[in-house]
């Protein structure tokens, strides 16, 4: 996303409008670029497939929504059911898992399991965004580490 608005930029820049007007222009670019994010923060996508799957998703995102942050992050919550183990779901982040564990046959169980991971995943939320600031390398984009 950052690389398409440089992108945008240097083509306004290389084609003259880089005065007064291309000013405007980057100005309202980067605005369009701030409220796109904004309307897509808060995201929760479900990736499941059972009962106790979706019933896991409906806890999660019911506690996570309480969370005062919970706006600003894009996650993933993700099933894969399996025959002799049982469900496993995973919440990731970007490209990080941040929970993982099998799901419980009870539904008792699937709201404790619920609470404890959006405690989890809000602190490596949290963890992550603080290592994004306090990392910086030329060779590694800030996902890669």
């Amino acid at each position: 996303m950052k690389r398409h608005w440089i992108g945008i930029a240097l083509v306004l820049f290389a084609s003259g409008a880089a005065g007064q007007e291309g000013e405007l222009v980057l100005k309202d670019s980067a605005v369009a670029a701030r409220s796109l994010r904004e309307s897509y923060g808060g995201l929760v996508t479900n990736q499941t497939i059972t009962i106790p799957g979706h019933d896991f998703f409906q806890m999660f995102v019911a506690a996570w929504r309480e969370k005062d942050t919970s706006d600003k992050y894009v996650l993933s919550v993700k099933e894969r059911p399996s025959l002799t183990l049982g469900s496993e779901i995973s919440v990731t982040f970007g490209q990080r898992k941040l929970f993982q564990s099998v799901l419980p046959m009870s539904r008792i169980g699937i709201t404790a399991l619920a609470s404890q991971a959006v405690e989890v995943v809000k602190q490596g939320v949290i963890d992550a965004e603080i290592q994004k600031l306090l990392f910086r390398d030329p060779d590694l984009g800030p996902d890669e580490l």
